[in-house]
């Protein structure tokens, strides 16, 4: 009786785990691997009385294409989608626009979880804006292994270190992991300044023990602008790993190939989408290949790098999308105006009248600021809805027309062919300023000067919310 009692005692601790008190947190991947996260990237302003929230779903993928002997390359898919207030309240299911965004990158991640852009891809995280590239699944960690309360440092160039912690062991949807918090600021962050921004970052990461990447991420920007002590803004992004799976043989294949076709169709259409009134040719001739190739292959969830992509092109042909600067130029300074910030005096030409147009001239009364493509069938609805606008307020409301074009003299006929009840300007070198990445922008300004409403893109609810606080400025 003692020895079986002995024997069974035995076997019940040997089949028990280690407690486990330091870690090894390198990633543990392998080619055909497939991770799929979802969440979302919600934006909103902290200033008081001020309303400001958008919201976009957002989709990574990673795709692990071959293992090397100290890294793995990997494919990264980052998908964002504008999330709508109203189509929330009523969700129709398969109905909507498609992603705002998709992006495809080829990295490699080596043993420390560091990632690499071999065709030198930025690959910071953005202060400012929705995450293109989201590759957060992946962290850099040491080499040996960290134990509870270990910290260590991670550099970025171009901003101070972020500090990872490492907590403790922590389940997450069923699997075990660490918790991970990185914390990141400013240099001026706890000294605010009158002639500066600040900023601070957060990070919470659970890190699967066995394969060391996330299996949930919350990151949390929030931005102070200058002369100011408390936060102004707050970017919050927020994902967990819906699937993992390993794909063999044909399915790995299929993957591979629609990865590499994709990524080649992106880097030829750059130098086109750069200046597409050049490449128009070009153009026609790069969509009849991705025509030619979604017919003869089949589709894989990668094929919406390959939709994108055609969607962007045509809209390039027809003048609908401004022109893409390519990311090895250097990005000019940028001083962008957010939701109730005071827009300083500017000067701006009047392409109409030939004479110049001061804001200050316009205050007092509620200013409609709107950034517009006058070669397309939206800026003309732009234009219509401005025109109703001026028809209903009048003298109340002010109005200034932002025409991003190149052609003065087309804008000129058409102002006189809609007959339009106020004067164009020339918008492009206000682009920065205003925060215009794609037409059209629309800007509401209060009788201060004060941003109250900034919307880009042109939805079934864009005139409606657009009017609503035109309104609120008016009372």
């Amino acid at each position: 009786m003692v020895t079986s009692f002995c024997l069974i005692a035995c076997a019940l601790t040997v089949g028990q785990a280690p407690d486990r008190t330091e870690f090894l947190l390198a990633p543990q991947l392998a080619p055909g691997q497939e991770f799929v996260y979802k969440g979302a990237y919600i934006e909103e302003s902290l200033i008081p009385n001020v309303l400001h929230k958008q919201e976009y779903g957002l989709d990574a993928q990673i795709f692990v294409l071959q293992a090397n002997k100290r890294s793995w390359d990997v494919a990264v898919m980052s998908a964002l989608s504008l999330r709508d207030s109203k189509q929330e309240k009523n969700p129709k299911p398969n109905v909507g626009p498609g992603p705002t965004s998709v992006r495809l990158d080829l990295l490699q991640v080596d043993a420390q979880g560091r990632l690499k852009s071999p065709a030198g891809a930025a690959l910071l995280v953005p202060l400012q804006g929705p995450p293109t590239l989201e590759c957060g699944a992946f962290v850099e960690t040491p080499l040996t292994k960290v134990g509870k309360n270990g910290f260590w440092p991670v550099n970025e160039e171009g901003r101070p270190a972020r500090t990872w912690t490492l907590l403790g062991v922590e389940s997450c949807g069923g699997v075990a992991c660490v918790k991970l918090i990185g914390e990141q600021q400013s240099d001026d962050w706890d000294q605010p300044r009158a002639d500066r921004a600040a900023w601070r970052r957060h990070d919470v990461v659970w890190l699967s023990t066995q394969l060391g990447v996330a299996q949930k991420l919350e990151r949390v920007i929030e931005r102070r602008d200058a002369a100011r002590r408390e936060p102004t803004h707050r970017a919050t992004v927020r994902y967990e790993l819906e699937s993992r799976l390993k794909y063999p043989g044909k399915l790995y294949d299929d993957r591979k190939v629609e990865i590499d076709k994709a990524a080649r169709f992106q880097e030829e259409a750059k130098p086109l989408l750069a200046q597409p009134a050049i490449y128009g040719g070009q153009i026609d001739g790069l969509i009849r290949k991705l025509h030619f190739y979604m017919e003869n292959h089949p589709p894989t969830p990668y094929r919406k790098v390959v939709v994108q992509l055609e969607s962007r092109l045509d809209k390039a042909r027809k003048g609908e999308a401004p022109a893409v600067v390519s990311s090895d130029d250097p990005e000019p300074p940028r001083v962008t105006l957010a939701v109730g910030q005071k827009v300083s005096d500017f000067v701006v030409t009047d392409l109409i009248s030939r004479q110049s147009t001061r804001l200050n001239r316009l205050l007092g009364k509620p200013v409609l600021v709107f950034f517009y493509n006058p070669n397309t069938p939206t800026g003309k609805e732009v234009l219509a809805f401005a025109c109703d606008q001026a028809a209903k307020h009048g003298e109340r409301l002010g109005i200034m027309a932002m025409a991003v074009a190149e052609d003065a003299d087309f804008v000129r006929k058409q102002h006189a062919d809609l007959r339009l009840p106020f004067h164009v300007h020339d918008g492009k070198g206000l682009r920065f300023t205003f925060g215009v990445d794609a037409t059209p922008r629309l800007v509401v300004l209060d009788g201060e000067g004060v941003i109250r409403a900034a919307h880009t893109g042109w939805g079934f609810h864009t005139p409606g919310e657009i009017s609503e606080e035109i309104m609120r400025c008016l009372k």
